[in-house]
């Protein structure tokens, strides 16, 4: 399952904004679960421990977000109501770090890129690597085998490393 960083604003004038606010992150958070995503959302839980109104502890709150946006395979940006001096900082780490960030309205379109990107990807190293996966090739010529097995079992491993790749 591929880790996404919850970006979205926290910080408000009044008690409404907060609800507000803290109601769209919610709302982010559950839209990356039923994507299949592993959401860090962590303005939402580390706010029920640490004051944002104290700066050290809000700048702990902030460094110990930023440490799990590092781990994260891209961000999901909530900018419906703007964008935070916090989230701009997260935003330019993840840019800094060259961590894709994707507009909240983007996930599904971002997830099938990703998924023909993969899909591309295995097909190329079928292509070049599935004589590696056939029977014939331990006679180190080829002799005429039917190519299609080798080819499927050339993507199948390709497209299971991909993945594997992605979740560690």
């Amino acid at each position: 399952m591929r880790k996404v960083y919850i970006c979205s604003p926290y910080r408000a004038k009044d008690g409404a904004e907060l609800d507000r606010n803290i109601d769209y992150a919610q709302q982010l958070t559950r839209q990356a679960l039923e994507a299949g995503l592993a959401p860090i959302t962590p303005h939402l839980y580390m706010t029920q421990c640490m004051d944002d109104k104290k700066p050290k502890e809000r700048a702990r709150g902030m460094a110990a977000g930023l440490a799990l946006l590092k781990g994260c395979d891209f961000v999901i940006a909530g900018v419906k109501y703007g964008i935070t001096e916090g989230m701009d900082r997260e935003i330019h780490t993840a840019n800094m770090l060259g961590i894709a960030v994707i507009d909240a309205n983007q996930i599904k379109r971002h997830l099938e890129y990703e998924e023909k990107r993969q899909e591309r990807a295995a097909s190329d190293y079928a292509k070049l690597h599935s004589c590696e996966f056939c029977k014939g090739s331990k006679l180190y010529s080829c002799t005429g085998y039917d190519c299609r097995e080798p080819y499927r079992r050339a993507y199948e491993y390709a497209l299971s490393h991909i993945s594997e790749r992605q979740e560690t």
